[in-house]
């Protein structure tokens, strides 16, 4: 099926290969403009297939954005050439396989359920004596543990990180204690050889800050990146991104303010707000900005 792009589509079809982002309203047809997008830039010679990387939040997001570029480069996509796509997560994954070692990560190193962590975390609790957590009812005590260690990995935190407790701050000593049982739980990791979500992007951005080589390593392999869902990341997510692909590197953040579905899980609508300043160009201006808003998907009841 041919496509014809709208004027608004096509004004990012066509962008140079500069920081871009694009603020797109539900049914606007953003995964369909990148995935054109991106087979432009492979189809006028600008970008090889292999050095173009597409990021989004879900694997099946990540599915359905890999189906439309095969669907718009059908004849490399019969040569086994095909664009990178992968998930936040699963690109910080990636990483850790191949230099995990060098911030102590092995690379076999196991990526825990939440069901699985919640276990640990009930194995930490319990494994010292608590004067101040109430563990009368313990499940909802692993619920806040769940939620602090979340927090502490959405921001580059580690549970030393929390302050101590004065005398007689009964709220600030069961936050302090709680961080004495994630320590615990990151022990237990250790000896486990197990990571979760977020180790998995806070190492990888230990891995980007502390070894610039290697991030520039990183970095040469590609000539344009694709951030989807850009409004669902959260700080740790964008630190390590920044890290690779700052200081005018063609990068290219589609979202939506009013799409944020992951503020429980620490995504930061700040992030989709800064990118022009996080990610400039390469003259040091900030990041242009393009809009799609025309509805493709809904009737014009729903519309109205």
């Amino acid at each position: 099926m041919t496509i014809t792009p709208t004027p608004e589509q096509r004004r990012i079809i066509e962008h140079d290969l500069e920081p871009l982002r694009v603020t797109a309203g539900a049914g606007t047809g953003k995964t369909t403009t990148m995935a054109l997008r991106l087979a432009h830039l492979v189809t006028t010679g600008r970008v090889e297939p292999e050095q173009a990387l597409g990021i989004t939040f879900t694997n099946k997001a990540a599915e359905e954005l890999a189906a439309r570029l095969r669907t718009s480069l059908p004849d490399l996509s019969r040569e086994g050439r095909e664009v990178e796509v992968s998930t936040y997560h699963g690109f910080a994954h990636g990483l850790l396989r191949e230099f995990g070692p060098v911030v102590g990560v092995e690379r076999s190193a196991t990526v825990v359920t939440p069901g699985y962590t919640r276990e640990l975390l009930r194995e930490a609790l319990g494994a010292g004596s608590r004067r101040h957590l109430d563990l009368s009812l313990p499940g909802r005590v692993v619920d806040r543990l769940a939620l602090l260690a979340g927090q502490l990995g959405d921001h580059l935190r580690l549970p030393d990180d929390v302050p101590a407790a004065d005398e007689g701050d009964d709220t600030a000593a069961e936050r302090a204690e709680m961080a004495e049982v994630l320590r615990a739980y990151a022990a237990r990791k250790r000896e486990l050889g197990v990571v979760d979500y977020a180790d998995l992007i806070a190492a990888a951005h230990r891995l980007v800050t502390g070894h610039p080589e290697l991030a520039a390593r990183i970095r040469s392999r590609y000539r344009v990146v694709l951030l989807d869902e850009y409004q669902d990341t959260n700080p740790a997510q964008r630190e390590m991104l920044r890290a690779v692909f700052g200081d005018g590197f063609p990068v290219t953040a589609v979202g939506d303010a009013d799409q944020t579905i992951y503020e429980w899980r620490g995504a930061s609508l700040q992030n989709f707000a800064d990118f022009p300043r996080h990610f400039r160009q390469s003259d040091g201006a900030e990041a242009e900005t393009h809009r799609l808003t025309l509805n493709r998907r809904s009737t014009r009841r729903v519309i109205d």
